[in-house]
């Protein structure tokens, strides 16, 4: 029987999953984290995609948000939490209109055993369309209303709007609802991304210093520009190319400052030449092409990360007179050739 005991397979918390997958989960979370910044609700499904296993959002949370590392602390790893009286779960539950994950976060459990409290004294669970009706949930999606644009031609491919999609295939962000830029220096570089976005949809929008890291940050949360602006195409890192519009498009101007946008991101300058390194072999094929439509010569380069190489001083006259960049240090290089 003791034998039987050392052989079977120890298990732990979370869900009956053993502590090594738990371990192992906890790593690819955090690198899954710093990859993509996602949060914990597409990173609960990744973990389930992968794993087959199902790690709660708010376990997730506390691994991200709250450096918590699973079975760090052994003495208290695997104690029960204490379940709050009848009536606090009653004034915080059905009084209040808190979820029960707001609950958890406020005793530090999981969403599951706040089900299961609320059970355990016969409390009645909302349903997802009562959840949505709560005070709480209703003052909570006001607050987080949109602003329209003020510009009702915002959908049109403008000048403006080919700049900010050049600084998306660059240095900007993007996903389904938040557009950013950080930098760390070359402040008339975020100016001039803020004052394009304020031309395209009427908004005015402000970049702050982020002193922990001493950069400048534009972040906007809008699900309306960030539908808008995703519709051009893919502006990933690794797999990004040039918006089919852009590539078709007969308004130099355009094909321009799409251009400008991407070299004020990635590009680099100085008296012999021009050049831009990415991760985007196809993105840079298409840029290359848009750079010979302009009549400007280029080498398009396959090392280790892709790059184009502008040479000759016509050439470089000619980046310069028609696209340049709006990084004064930049624009500073390749002003005497």
């Amino acid at each position: 029987m003791n034998s039987k005991k050392r052989n079977k397979k120890t298990i732990f918390p979370y869900n009956g999953i053993d502590k090594n997958l738990v371990l192992k989960i906890h790593k690819y979370t955090l690198l899954i984290r710093k990859q993509k910044d996602y949060g914990q609700r597409t990173i609960s499904k990744l973990i389930f995609k992968k794993f087959k296993k199902n790690i709660s959002e708010n376990t997730i949370s506390n691994w991200i948000h709250h450096n918590k590392v699973p079975f760090n602390n052994k003495k208290t790893q695997f104690k029960p939490k204490p379940c709050p009286p009848k009536k606090e779960l009653i004034e915080l539950y059905n009084n209040k209109g808190l979820s029960s994950s707001k609950i958890g976060l406020k005793y530090n459990v999981s969403t599951i055993t706040v089900i299961k409290w609320l059970e355990r004294f016969n409390i009645k669970i909302r349903s997802h369309k009562e959840s949505m009706n709560t005070k709480l949930i209703k003052t909570e999606l006001a607050e987080l209303r949109l602003k329209k644009p003020t510009n009702k031609n915002y959908r049109v491919l403008s000048k403006e709007k080919a700049y900010i999609l050049g600084v998306l295939c660059g240095d900007g962000y993007i996903d389904k609802k938040r557009i950013k830029l950080e930098i760390r220096k070359d402040k008339e570089f975020i100016e001039k991304f803020q004052k394009c976005l304020e031309k395209v949809y009427g908004i005015r929008y402000q970049h702050k210093f982020y002193k922990k890291r001493e950069s400048l940050i534009l972040d906007i949360s809008s699900m309306i520009i960030a539908k808008d602006l995703n519709k051009y195409g893919i502006f990933r890192t690794k797999n990004w190319i040039v918006p089919d519009l852009i590539k078709k498009s007969n308004n130099k101007e355009v094909i321009s400052k799409f251009l400008c946008g991407l070299y004020d991101s990635d590009g680099y300058a100085n008296k012999y030449s021009i050049g831009i390194t990415c991760s985007s072999y196809n993105g840079l094929k298409d840029v290359s092409q848009l750079l010979r439509m302009l009549g400007i010569k280029n080498s398009l380069k396959n090392y280790k990360y892709p790059m184009i190489y502008i040479g000759k001083r016509d050439n470089i006259r000619l980046f310069r007179n028609n696209i340049g960049f709006t990084i004064e240090r930049k624009m500073n290089r390749i002003t005497e050739v």
